[in-house]
């Protein structure tokens, strides 16, 4: 990391996620995040703290919502440090007093940096790897093992031991065997969620018969004494004895189809696997796009071979003939560039809209039924979806920047702002308590 972005980064210092102190309140507290966020409200947190989000440029704006609504958003938003440690209801506990970190426990670091979600795999493989690649694809290329989808957890876990008449069972002590554990984690069943069209894949339970089929610890902080090979049940509070299993309310039991994630290293090492065959990976893609270009851009890879294998055949006889050497190298400069040419024709054709007069209509404010907040929610929707705005941020964090940077609405006026953010949000992003269109 450069030390210009050394000193951005250093801007973090006075802040702190809000996942973070959620996730501190539960360990210290034997409590559910949900029971966190109850506890915080009821102690009236947003008069008192405010949520941030960080910007692009490092800076640090208000997030529009309560604590209870921030959701997902909790490992990207923050509060101030100093608001924390003023903050008697969490303080109480134990935690934050001293105003410092020594209460993130490694197993409590978030370890996303080295992980990547669905979107961000679709948009490497199709930078990185001459194919057309959808959530479909990834779903194949996990079944093929090329790739493993896993989710990150951070709680307690209980080991699954062989029962007497086969199969894992809970551990059936009065007080079974747990420990605090960090990592991201696979499960059969969630290669089939990746191009699913639900919100959440739900985990069985620890009866017998219907066990945890979690089964690969991917990584982990800290030493522990439950291995690889372990069955694994995951409780986000400490669990109580099994036979009062019916009792207890914190079990982990769904995955958020956003919470799936991949290993860099891993989809590197595919990626690398694939470069000697990238050519026919995008010959294949373009041949559905354009069928005309694809001739000749056969025609311009052919070339490229040969002379490569002219280039091969010359370095082996470069004392004598130095002067073909650099007469071959000029060629396939010219090659490629003519490829390159070719493939920017072919992704501006791609990109290109077939008509815009029905939109240049939409935007023109001087038509008298001009509709303003439906300009808006268009021009939004194209900024971070069709330019690339959004990058890795929150559609919700995206979306407040843009409006407050492009339309004359006040800080304060929810509504308009809440219902031009809506309209563009992607259907892939739609929470769980907003309606969807019933299919007729």
């Amino acid at each position: 990391m450069s030390t210009l972005i050394e000193e951005l980064e250093a801007r973090k210092n006075d802040y702190i996620l809000v996942a973070d102190v959620i996730g501190a309140m539960a360990n210290a507290t034997n409590s559910a995040p949900d029971e966190v966020v109850k506890y915080l409200d009821a102690h009236d947190i947003d008069v008192h703290l405010t949520v941030f989000y960080m910007g692009e440029n490092y800076s640090f704006y208000q997030y529009n919502g309560f604590l209870v609504n921030v959701g997902n958003d909790a490992n990207t938003t923050y509060f101030r440090k100093s608001d924390v440690v003023a903050f008697e209801p969490i303080t109480k506990h134990g935690i934050f007093k001293d105003g410092g970190n020594d209460h993130l426990k490694p197993y409590q670091k978030n370890l996303d940096d080295d992980y990547l979600t669905l979107d961000e795999v679709v948009t490497t493989l199709n930078r990185e790897v001459d194919m057309f690649c959808d959530y479909n694809k990834i779903r194949d290329l996990a079944r093929k093992k090329k790739i493993t989808p896993c989710f990150y957890f951070n709680g307690y876990v209980c080991k699954l031991i062989q029962g007497s008449l086969g199969g894992l069972t809970p551990d059936l002590m009065e007080n079974p065997y747990t420990e605090i554990m960090t990592g991201y984690f696979t499960y059969r069943l969630l290669v089939e969620q990746i191009s699913s069209q639900d919100d959440y894949i739900t985990l069985p339970s620890c009866e017998v018969g219907n066990e945890i089929l979690i089964y690969r610890l991917l990584e982990r902080q800290g030493s522990t004494k439950i291995s690889y090979g372990d069955g694994l049940a995951l409780f986000e509070g400490k669990p109580k004895p099994f036979d009062d299993y019916n009792n207890t309310r914190k079990k982990f039991s769904c995955i958020g189809f956003d919470e799936i994630r991949f290993s860099k290293q891993e989809l590197d090492d595919y990626i690398a696997s694939t470069q000697t065959t990238s050519d026919n990976h995008f010959i294949e893609h373009v041949k559905l796009v354009e069928g005309d270009k694809i001739k000749q851009l056969e025609s311009v890879k052919t070339e490229n071979d040969k002379l490569n294998a002219r280039l091969n055949k010359a370095s082996e006889i470069y004392r004598q003939n130095k002067s073909e050497i650099e007469e071959l190298k000029a060629q396939l400069g010219k090659a490629n560039a003519d490829r390159a040419k070719l493939k920017e024709q072919l992704s501006n054709k791609i990109d290109a809209p077939a008509d815009d007069t029905i939109l240049q209509t939409i935007l023109d404010d001087s038509r008298g039924d001009h509709a303003p907040d439906l300009k808006h929610a268009i021009q939004l929707w194209i900024d971070l979806y069709i330019h690339g705005g959004i990058k890795d941020d929150s559609h919700s964090s995206k979306a407040n920047i843009w409006i407050r940077s492009n339309t004359n609405y006040a800080e304060n006026a929810n509504s308009s702002i809440g219902r031009i953010r809506e309209i563009a949000t992607p259907l892939k992003d739609f929470g769980a308590k907003r309606s969807r269109e019933e299919e007729k």
